[in-house]
């Protein structure tokens, strides 16, 4: 099977929440999603892009696939801080072609993060040599949203 792996276009962003939808169902998150295509037209090929996407297809008729990412770390530089690698299950194994970008442009590391409900993800990883800072580092992730966004926010401005 022929897989082409591109830049990701304003066409494909449809195709991309799609894959967005299908990964969080997937992890049976569904009801977490909010983010829409139109977000990520307007996210992702604006003049100053939040992300860089990859999409792969299947003989150039179809995408089912998607790397979502950000590059660059405060303390390391160039890097890829993966934030979302998807391949539809009947096209699994030649995503990982597309991280090459990693390094063409040289980039220090590769980040991502996994569900601990994910364990077949981890001993995938762990097995092409990815390690776990939970522990070893003590990296924590920490998410604001919501009340909690609001509120520090809201701390911030009044100071």
């Amino acid at each position: 099977m022929d897989f082409t792996i591109r830049a990701a276009a304003k066409d494909d962003c449809k195709d991309m929440a799609r894959m967005i939808m299908e990964s969080a169902i997937y992890g049976n998150f569904s009801n977490k999603v909010k983010t829409t295509s139109e977000d990520l037209e307007r996210d992702g090929f604006s003049q100053n892009p939040l992300f860089h996407c990859f999409v792969v297809e299947v003989s150039c008729l179809c995408v089912v696939g998607m790397a979502l990412y950000y590059t660059y770390s405060t303390w390391r530089g160039r890097c890829i801080h993966l934030e979302s690698l998807y391949m539809m299950q009947d096209f699994r194994g030649g995503m990982f072609y597309s991280l090459k970008d990693a390094t063409k442009n040289q980039c220090s590391r590769l980040e991502l993060i996994v569900g601990d409900w994910n364990t077949r993800a981890q001993q995938f990883y762990a097995l092409k040599g990815g390690s776990d800072i939970t522990d070893g580092e003590g990296w924590h992730l920490l998410r604001f949203d919501g009340n909690n966004l609001d509120l520090l926010a809201s701390e911030a401005l009044s100071v």
